[in-house]
């Protein structure tokens, strides 16, 4: 599937939205980019199938390598979650002793090819704000585990009531995290923290606004990643911002100079400017400070499962 990328920015018509004048990029810290390399370590480990089913207690391992500041503080798995949901939605809780923060982490699809090439993308009402509208597929797949995590997260923050909240994922992961920390701002967590690495856009107009504005997002893209450009402006989605720009190429250490810091939920400064999204172009997806879904074992995650 190919989409013309005119087509995507004729959207910004239809939005009703004018093209953002190009900002002053704002520099990352190297304890910013410290903080960005240790989150996304949570959601590497959620591409293992012995961390999303290990038994209560179990450690965090990834035998790729990819998770080793994770393994190095001893996390353990507080509760999983798998194979239970018609939308497979999986992932874990852990209490992150070191860091004082209870981590909710979300799992991406082994079968991205099936949601890029096939989904169609419809909206539903999530009901968190007025006019908002989230992308059906993503939405379910956060409600159908929602009362579980909620609970799990209660008996977790009674045992750590000083502890913060952190929703992590990559690719479909961090869509359904996106989402999650949304919901979960209005349920007694206001100030849980969000690292999306990767993502689709998952919300319309009104529902990007309301999630930008409640703070702590981290949304991060890299270099012309096809997956944040769908679903297409054209549809009626767009992003939260701000947008975390990661310009180095594959399989590069990342420095605080190859991150763009970009506001707006339309811009063509970032990811969204680098093209039509392109299959061929997948290679951009994997690497996010590291290779993030190693441990799912098949080199070409597109495949059809």
């Amino acid at each position: 599937m190919r989409f013309s990328f005119f087509t995507a920015l004729s959207a910004v018509v239809s939005l009703g939205h004018a093209l953002p004048s190009k900002l002053q990029p704002r520099d990352v810290s190297t304890n910013e980019l410290n903080q960005f390399d240790f989150w996304v370590q949570y959601a590497a480990a959620t591409y293992y199938r012995d961390v999303y089913t290990a038994e209560v207690g179990e450690k965090i391992t990834c035998s790729e390598g990819n998770c080793p500041l994770v393994e190095a503080i001893g996390a353990t798995i507080f509760y999983d979650f798998s194979n239970a949901t018609i939308t497979d939605t999986a992932g874990y809780i852990t209490v992150d002793h070191t860091n004082a923060a209870v981590v909710l982490a979300f799992r991406g699809s082994y079968s991205v090819r099936n949601w890029l090439a096939d989904f169609s993308f419809v909206y539903t009402i999530p009901g968190l704000c007025d006019g908002c509208f989230a992308e059906l597929g993503f939405w379910t797949s956060w409600l159908v585990v929602r009362d579980d995590i909620i609970a799990e997260l209660s008996e977790a923050f009674s045992q750590n009531p000083d502890y913060e909240l952190v929703v992590v994922g990559h690719s479909l992961g961090a869509a359904i995290a996106t989402l999650a920390a949304a919901d979960l701002r209005g349920k007694g967590y206001p100030s849980a923290k969000l690292y999306a690495y990767a993502s689709p856009r998952v919300a319309n107009l009104p529902l990007a606004n309301y999630i930008t504005a409640q703070g702590n997002n981290y949304r991060f893209t890299h270099t012309n990643d096809p997956v944040p450009k769908v679903p297409l402006l054209a549809m009626g989605y767009v992003h939260i911002s701000p947008e975390y720009w990661i310009t180095s190429p594959n399989n590069v250490t990342v420095s605080t100079s190859d991150i763009e810091v970009i506001e707006g939920d339309i811009s063509f400064e970032g990811n969204t400017g680098t093209g039509a999204p392109l299959l061929s172009e997948f290679a951009a997806h994997r690497w996010y400070f590291l290779l993030v879904p190693a441990g799912s074992g098949d080199d070409t995650p597109f495949k059809r499962v």
